[in-house]
This record gives structure tokens, C-alpha cells and sequence, in this order.
């Protein structure tokens, strides 16, 4: 008989040490996602909080103003379906609800590229009336099991959700005038969040609260209120060191709400603003898509996002470029439409042209976000919002972001715990 050694002793798993208090953090971009986090990092009793930006805090979502007619870069709507972000919103915000009968936005798209015969969007069933074929679309429709979407690629799913036929006319040549590529190579990351279905109404955000403040700038101006904001354009090496201009940035905790790798693609887009003469409105809804023709993929009229009395409207005419942006191309485009198609003669016009704003969503770059994502596991970095996690997501999500990183700050700073965390914020995605 073998007999055990009482003082044998038993191997014991090596002690995580505690992380240090946090009392310093950077945030890198200024942003939704970076205002929200520096503002509340402040409010959990952090010391010193900076933000990094390279032109002024609010991002994309910065209001500017023309002829009274307040505009930010692209569609900027409020909108959620949590309580706890609507009071965010409003306690520096008042809403203001779309110029519509039900207070509701309702988006379209211009199948032929005109303004005469426009159809839901997203699709909705009197979308499959207005077809040359609407029998082919409806028996495509019961062949569906809507249990069984199909995930191999974008492609696909779109076809297993709504079909062939509407597929090809509405959503094929959008994605690929949208994300500068086939379908067929784009992943479907994101359908876990933003399920493609065929709808009733085409509501844009039915039933959430939704509308538009005005004026964002007041929350980003609450939200900054006794943080640093530094200029400067930011980025990080391949060991996860940021740099600003050059030099290296040291804190506690760094918050990056920029890419975590620039090996990871975005789309660019560049915005040709135009102004023309109108006392109402001159396109059909706030927001028009054109997935057949021309370059540009939508355009978006201020005034029918936030009302205002004008003798003037102003367009935004959305084009998206990966490798080379044509702008001269661009801008012609721009005012040929307004000249040819809604017969009004350009006011004024400017360009707004800005880099890796949509996150490209392949399989190579989910896959090098993963790696990316492990290598924060060890570094002071907290990825967060629409670049940070390379993730299409919307302000409502993206300030959620921010305030779930200095509510769960001791996990997002635990080896062990961290990319978890990180996981559960990048789920709930809209």
C-alpha cells in the first residue's frame, strides 16, 4: 500500500496581483463614445481625465449651423429604446419630433434614381406592389424559412431573409456602392444586431423615442466640463502605445475610441454639402437612398430632420470611397442632380471628406479585431464605440459605451476579466 506525504504540498495557481487604483485616464477622440467615457469617468472620482482630438469634441455628431437650418455630418438622430440613455439625452437636450403627421421618421429609396415613384426603406410590403413582378418576389417570400437565415455571407443572409428579387432591387447594388465591395465578401457580423426583414410599415425607428435636438453641442459641452482636451491626432502602434504628434501618451487607463490596429479598414465618406432656394421641402423624405444609380448612396435634407423656416434647404449628398476619393467627380454629381432632377439651381456648396468612419466588416478584419481585442487583455487600453470596437453602432449605443466603461472599470482593468467585458459591451449593438 502507497501511503500519501502529509506535507506533500498541493500546486497552487499563480495570484493575479490586484490592479492599481485608477486615477488618471486618456481618452483618445472626442466623440459620443469618448465624451460620454471622459464624463464619467469623471463622475466615478477620477483626478485627472484628458481627452485627445484632433478638431473639436462631438465628432461626427458636432452640430454646425447654415441659415438656421442646424446640420452634423450625416444623419444624427436621437433615438433609443432604453430608458436609462433617454434621460441621458435628456438632461442636456430637449427633443424635438420629425416633421411628420406621426411624429415618426420614414425613410425611402429611389429605385429608378428620380423623386417621382419612391418606395419604403427599409422594405416594407407595398414595396413588393410597386415591382414589374410582384408575384415572383411573393412566391421567392414562402420559400423562406425564417428560422434558417442563411450566415455564410452577406449575400446570402440578404437572399434567405427577403428573397432574390428584392434583394437585387433594393439592397445588391446599395452594399456594394456602400461598402466598396461584393456582398458576397462581406461578413454578417453585424445581422446578429440589425436583423434584415421584411417590415410593415417603414417606420425608420418605430415605437423608440426619437427626433432631433437642435443643437448637440450642449452635451458635449456638459460632458466635457472640467476635462483636458488636448489637440492632436492620436494613434497606436503594434504593442498597443499610443502617440500623439510623436510623442508617447502615459495614464492609468487609456480609452480608445480610434482604431486599435491601423491595419483595420474602414470606408471613407466624403459629404458634398449643397444649399438651394426652397420654402418647404425639395426631396420626398429627410432621408432618400439611391441603390441603383449614381455614385452617392443617399442624401439626407436637414430641414426635414429638424424643421426650421427657411427660404432655404440644404442636401448632404453621402459618397463613399475606400482607396481614392474622386472629389471633383463628386461635386458634379452633386449639382447635376440638383439641376437636372429636382430643377433647382445650387445656392452654395462645400465639401466635408473624412476618413475610416464605417468599420468594414470582412472576415480578415473580424478576425484581426479578435487578435487585437486578446492583446488589450495585457495593456492599459479599454476599446470602445464604433471604431474602437470596429463596429457599426449608433450614439445611443456608442455613450452607452462610454458609461458602462467607468461602470465596470474594475473589470475592464482585470486581465481576467476584461475581454468579457468587452464582449458583453459589444453585443448589444444597434
Amino acid at each position: 500500500m502507497t501511503s500519501c506525504s502529509t506535507n506533500e504540498q498541493v500546486p497552487r495557481r499563480p495570484q493575479i496581483p490586484e490592479p492599481s487604483p485608477v486615477t488618471t485616464a486618456i481618452v483618445v477622440g472626442g466623440g459620443p463614445a469618448g465624451c460620454a467615457a471622459a464624463y464619467y469617468l469623471k463622475q466615478k472620482g477620477l483626478s485627472d481625465v484628458t481627452i485627445i482630438e484632433n478638431s473639436e469634441v462631438g465628432g461626427c455628431a458636432r452640430t454646425r449651423s447654415y441659415q438656421g437650418i442646424p446640420y452634423e455630418f450625416g444623419p444624427q438622430i436621437m433615438f433609443t429604446d432604453k430608458e436609462h440613455l433617454r434621460k441621458i439625452f435628456e438632461t442636456w437636450l430637449t427633443q424635438h419630433k420629425p416633421p411628420s403627421p406621426d411624429g415618426e421618421y420614414h425613410y425611402v429609396v429611389s429605385v429608378e434614381g428620380t423623386i417621382d415613384d419612391v418606395h419604403d426603406f427599409p422594405i416594407t410590403v407595398k414595396n413588393i406592389l410597386k415591382l414589374p413582378n410582384p408575384e415572383q418576389a411573393i412566391w421567392e417570400l414562402y420559400q423562406i424559412d425564417p428560422d434558417k437565415p442563411d450566415y455564410t455571407n452577406f449575400e446570402r443572409y440578404a437572399v434567405s431573409r427577403v428573397g432574390q428579387t428584392l434583394y437585387e432591387t433594393y439592397i445588391k447594388n446599395y452594399n456594394r456602392k456602400a461598402w466598396q465591395m461584393d456582398p458576397r465578401e462581406m461578413d454578417t457580423d453585424w445581422v446578429n444586431f440589425r436583423p434584415l426583414t421584411l417590415k410593415r410599415v417603414n417606420s425608420r425607428f418605430s415605437g423608440q423615442w426619437q427626433g432631433h435636438p437642435g443643437d448637440y453641442n450642449p452635451m458635449w459641452r456638459a460632458m466635457t466640463q472640467g476635462v483636458k482636451v488636448e489637440r492632436g491626432k492620436a494613434r497606436f502602434d503594434d504593442e498597443l502605445r499610443c502617440y500623439i504628434n510623436g510623442s508617447p501618451l502615459k495614464a492609468d487607463v487609456m480609452v480608445s475610441t480610434i482604431p486599435i490596429s491601423e491595419e483595420l479598414e474602414f470606408i471613407n465618406t466624403c459629404l458634398v454639402f449643397v444649399a438651394v432656394k426652397c420654402d418647404h421641402f425639395c426631396m420626398p423624405a429627410c432621408f432618400t437612398t439611391f441603390p441603383n444609380t449614381y455614385d452617392f448612396v443617399r442624401i439626407l435634407e436637414y430641414k426635414q430632420q429638424f424643421f426650421v423656416e427657411s427660404e432655404t434647404s440644404l442636401l448632404s449628398f453621402d459618397f463613399p470611397w475606400r482607396r481614392q476619393c474622386p472629389l471633383d467627380k463628386f461635386v458634379e454629381e452633386a449639382l447635376w442632380f440638383c439641376r437636372n432632377i429636382l430643377k433647382r439651381e445650387p445656392v452654395e456648396h462645400w465639401v466635408d471628406n473624412r476618413e475610416r468612419i464605417y468599420p468594414l466588416a470582412t472576415r480578415k478584419n473580424l478576425q484581426l479585431f479578435q487578435h487585437k481585442l486578446e492583446q488589450t487583455r495585457h495593456s492599459n487600453v479599454i476599446p470602445i464605440g464604433r471604431a474602437g470596437m470596429h463596429a457599426y453602432c449608433s450614439k445611443d449605443t456608442a455613450i452607452r459605451m462610454g458609461l458602462e466603461t467607468a461602470q465596470h472599470l474594475e473589470e475592464l482593468i482585470h486581465p481576467e476579466k476584461k475581454v468579457n467585458r468587452l464582449l458583453e459591451m459589444r453585443k448589444d449593438l444597434h
